[in-house]
């Protein structure tokens, strides 16, 4: 395990807590030394085993981002997502070499937050976790009130869905779309759009990613109300935008 401790302070004036799980020695010693930010500690681990104390012993409370390398000798990268996720909704970026749409499908749908793929810029992997952590402190405004879509209750200040007994947990990029949508108030949001409030970034020509996240909020509100995925609309060519929805007192 190695830390980089530095001086200098990001944005917010605290240091950005990172734990980089990747066997590439290399790699580590690159992110670490050409990270931007000279304030923020990354702990790196280069095996699930030397990873899993920090993981069972609540160690991921004092994180702020987990950087995961798919590929690790003794663990695959699904099965460590797993279990974070088990105990914890801190922001998971994966790293990989495989940049098929197949592959990024099957990471979002698994909940990830966001993916760099190797070979990697350190300065577009300090970008997307820049983005990540600023979007998990960043307190929720008051203005945030539960929304009503159909009879499931958007509850975005805990990030989840809720109807009746049954509730489904939204990952950070779920809430921040379905928050885009209902702020819209029934308006049709440009994919853009979508993709900056969302995603931190700009679209890229030939990506699903938004479809893909559009449909995994429609399953979780049909699963909770059978038809209130349909309030999920699509604009053909421009966008998405939700209907009867209302606000929440």
């Amino acid at each position: 395990m190695k830390t980089v401790v530095g001086a200098a302070k990001n944005w917010w004036c605290e240091p950005v807590n990172i734990i980089l799980v990747e066997d590439d020695a290399d790699l580590i010693e690159t992110i670490q030394l050409g990270w931007p930010d000279g304030g923020d500690r990354i702990e790196a681990y280069t095996s699930y085993a030397s990873f899993k104390p920090v993981l069972f012993s609540g160690g991921l409370a004092a994180a702020d981002c987990v950087i995961l390398d798919m590929k690790l000798p003794d663990a695959s990268g699904t099965q460590i997502i797993t279990e974070i996720q088990r105990v914890s909704d801190i922001p998971i970026l994966v790293l990989s070499g495989s940049g098929e749409t197949e592959f990024r499908a099957d990471m979002i749908n698994r909940g990830i937050d966001d993916y760099v793929l190797k070979p990697l810029s350190v300065k577009e992997l300090h970008a997307r976790v820049a983005r990540l952590v600023r979007r998990k402190i960043i307190p929720v405004h008051a203005g945030e009130t539960p929304a009503q879509i159909n009879g499931v209750t958007f509850d975005r200040a805990r990030r989840i869905l809720r109807c009746g007994a049954g509730q489904s947990e939204l990952t950070h990029a779920e809430a921040q779309l379905l928050g885009a949508l209902v702020d819209a108030g029934g308006r049709v949001v440009p994919r853009d759009e979508l993709y900056l409030r969302s995603f931190g970034r700009a679209h890229r020509e030939g990506e699903k990613v938004l479809e893909t996240y559009v449909s995994r909020l429609r399953s979780k509100l049909d699963q909770l109300q059978p038809g209130s995925d349909e309030a999920i609309q699509t604009a053909r060519g421009s966008g998405y935008r939700i209907i009867a929805q209302s606000s929440s007192v």
